[in-house]
């Protein structure tokens, strides 16, 4: 693993340790309260879109143990997912376009994958330094793909409201690369269902190592989305409550939590 030493340097100042321990004791807590529910645990789990909120609140409760080259991408489909983890993300902004009205309107660098279809708002280096960006993803998915390949038990988390069939395809096809027992875990977006607080739980065994899980729930942020900078992160109260149901097997001490969240970055 190679850390940037600017990274390393400013992660050891006084102000970086104590918010990382802080978000340490943050995780510890977590761990520590999921671990007895024990509803959901997983060796691995990773987000697969359709934007950068299932990554969020990985990141939020701590199992996002290594960076995903997808975490913070968007409006991106599931077989889009199938042909990068197949293809080791070699074509991953190898052709893209800026859409500069989208970057004006948004403030930032708004690029679009043209090929896999994919939007990207916070790397400007896919323009900037497109082969350092390239790489730096092809790593990253070596490194969560070595994980995958070891791992038990696996998650891939989404909010999407993709046909039931469309997700059975994604966990058939996902299973034939790894041989771990796979879920696929969704939240779906249901304006219809009342009050906020409220959802709906459904699971479908696809096969003896194959399930789907769903929670259906009304995923918009409780203060609503008008003039919200907040917005994005959805219906957090049921989200929370979500999080909470979920463990990883294994538990990191402060070093490897440490190093782990400078890898990530």
């Amino acid at each position: 693993m190679k850390i940037p030493l600017k990274k390393f340097v400013k992660a050891f100042l006084p102000y970086g340790i104590i918010v990382l321990y802080r978000e340490y004791k943050k995780y510890h807590k977590h761990y520590k309260k999921s671990n007895i529910q024990k509803e959901f645990v997983f060796d691995i789990i990773f987000s697969v879109g359709i934007a950068c909120r299932p990554a969020h609140y990985l990141k939020e409760y701590g199992l996002r143990v290594s960076a995903n080259p997808l975490d913070w991408m968007m409006a991106y489909s599931l077989d889009t997912v199938i042909h990068l983890y197949k293809t080791k993300f070699e074509d991953f902004f190898v052709d893209y376009v800026e859409d500069k009205e989208k970057s004006l309107e948004h403030n930032c660098h708004w690029y679009v994958d043209i090929k896999n279809n994919i939007i990207s708002m916070h790397y400007d280096n896919v323009k900037n330094n497109n082969t350092v960006f390239r790489n730096l993803m092809r790593v990253r998915f070596k490194r969560i793909n070595e994980l995958l390949v070891s791992a038990n038990r696996i998650c891939f988390l989404s909010n999407r409201n993709d046909d039931i069939n469309v997700q059975k395809r994604f966990l058939i096809e996902m299973g034939e690369i790894y041989t771990g027992e796979i879920t696929y875990m969704n939240i779906r977006n249901n304006n219809n269902i009342r009050p906020l607080t409220a959802f709906k739980y459904f699971e479908k065994k696809i096969s003896d190592r194959l399930k789907l899980v769903e929670f259906n729930l009304n995923d918009i942020h409780p203060k609503g989305e008008k003039n919200n900078s907040d917005a994005w992160i959805g219906n957090y109260v049921i989200w929370d409550t979500i999080m909470e149901k979920i463990s990883l097997k294994n538990k990191m001490n402060f070093i490897s939590y440490l190093f782990k969240n400078m890898e990530n970055k």
